[in-house]
């Protein structure tokens, strides 16, 4: 399995530690990372300007680095997956000499 990259890792934390965002922060995460929003579309529904929808998912992601850094939980699920990964890889792969 790959190394999660930057944008998976970002979606990542928001599904792991999501929960402590607030609800404006979460959605625009949410929009932007999972539905692929541009800051644009994040401050017409906003009604913001595009810095500051930016401000605001740079900010949220922030926190969720944060707490990351703190806690590990998303890199521990990361760990697992590539663990589950290596055994499903070996479930699947006929065995020398059988």
């Amino acid at each position: 399995m790959q190394p999660l990259t930057s944008r998976a890792w970002q979606e990542r934390l928001l599904d792991v530690y999501g929960a402590v965002l607030t609800d404006h922060q979460r959605e625009a995460c949410r929009l932007h990372l999972h539905e692929d929003w541009s800051f644009t579309e994040l401050a017409e529904h906003f009604t913001c300007t595009r810095s500051g929808a930016h401000d605001l998912v740079r900010r949220a992601l922030a926190q969720l680095e944060h707490f990351e850094d703190r806690l590990g939980h998303a890199a521990e699920l990361d760990r697992r997956d590539r663990i589950e990964a290596g055994l499903r890889a070996r479930l699947t792969t006929p065995a020398v000499g059988a």
